[in-house]
């Protein structure tokens, strides 16, 4: 839970990876980002690309497969549950970032980024922005929505606060506490 952008697309020629990753490490230093260049994680899967972290949010993974497709380390490595039947196999090519905890601020400056670099080296880029920057440029809706998003994450936190589990508690039994908890926390939509 908490405000995610997703994003896919493909890079526009794959003469244009080398430059991109430059790009994007000096914009990272000038940002003060951390940032790393993956060039292959075995000899089957040559990932290649950039993936940064501003402070306190999950990164963003410019990495791309042979041919160009954009693709997170962690959704190769998974490869196997995107069957069709888990999950769609195009959902492989989507990557996300969780910027809840980073805030709005950085929210704005990783969507700006991403805007920049998919009108310069990407195309077919599609990108979905849980906090509406994106498509309005108006961040009093960003705002607004990290508003939304946070006094979700606090509530769900203050209900399930008091939640006693013991060491016979299983998967499933556990799973029932913390329904039976939000449902009786939330019945009359207070909270």
């Amino acid at each position: 839970m908490g405000l995610t952008i997703y994003y896919s697309g493909s890079i526009t020629s794959e003469e244009l990876l080398d430059p991109l990753i430059e790009e994007v490490t000096d914009i990272c230093k000038s940002l003060e980002w951390k940032s790393t260049i993956l060039t292959g994680m075995n000899d089957d899967d040559h990932l290649k690309g950039i993936c940064f972290g501003p402070e306190k949010s999950e990164p963003v993974f410019l990495t791309f497969i042979p041919g160009g497709r954009l693709c997170s380390p962690t959704s190769l490595m998974c490869r196997d549950i995107y069957d069709d039947v888990q999950y769609t196999k195009e959902l492989m090519f989507t990557a996300c970032t969780k910027t809840q905890y980073a805030g709005p601020v950085v929210h704005i400056a990783i969507i700006k980024l991403l805007k920049y670099i998919s009108g310069k080296y990407l195309t077919n880029f599609i990108l979905n922005d849980e906090g509406k920057y994106w498509d309005t440029g108006d961040e009093q809706i960003l705002y607004a929505e990290f508003e939304k998003y946070n006094l979700l994450v606090n509530m769900v936190g203050a209900a399930l606060s008091g939640l006693q589990n013991s060491p016979d508690d299983t998967p499933t039994s556990l799973i029932e506490k913390i329904e039976k908890n939000l449902k009786e926390k939330f019945k009359d939509g207070t909270e």
